[in-house]
């Protein structure tokens, strides 16, 4: 038991440490790019890349990981800044629920009242586990019911799946 605890302590150093660098240098040129304003500049699809990479020169941390750059250019190619708060967001939030976190992304055809929420989130915990967090969207293309989706298992419970379902058998 001891050994497990041992190699358990040491995998959370290394995905803390690594979780950890990218959230600084994250933080930090998102910080930059809300002081300087460039993110406009940084989007311009007009701008050459090689501008965008001058400018990033001066809002990377001079300790950046080149992991952590490239994704920072990647964004600048892809004229994608703008997303790097949001991005950020959801980093935070999964790395506050660590390695083993399992999410539940849950899409109704209608907001979901909160009974709802809690009486699908109590059954769903039963079937994945207590740790399982939950992200909700809406998407009215799906008539009604939900899509649950928790790693590779979907669980499609929409008008718009059942009917699709339907008309494959029919078809066949």
């Amino acid at each position: 038991m001891a050994t497990q605890d041992m190699a358990q302590t040491y995998a959370q150093a290394i995905f803390d440490e690594a979780i950890q660098g990218w959230q600084e240098t994250l933080k930090a040129v998102s910080a930059s790019l809300a002081k300087t304003g460039l993110t406009e500049q940084l989007d311009n699809a007009s701008t050459p890349f090689s501008k965008k990479e001058e400018l990033l020169r001066g809002l990377l941390p001079a300790n950046a990981k080149p992991e952590t750059q490239n994704f920072v250019k990647l964004l600048a190619s892809k004229n994608h800044v703008h997303l790097l708060p949001e991005i950020l967001a959801d980093f935070d939030r999964r790395a506050k629920r660590g390695p083993q976190a399992r999410v539940a992304q849950v899409t109704s055809a209608i907001e979901m009242s909160a009974s709802e929420k809690q009486n699908l989130e109590n059954k769903l915990r039963a079937k994945f586990g207590a740790d399982t967090g939950f992200e909700y969207a809406v998407n009215p293309e799906i008539l009604g019911g939900v899509i649950v989706r928790v790693g590779d298992k979907v669980i499609d419970g929409s008008v718009a799946g059942k009917l699709a379902a339907l008309k494959e058998k029919l078809s066949s």
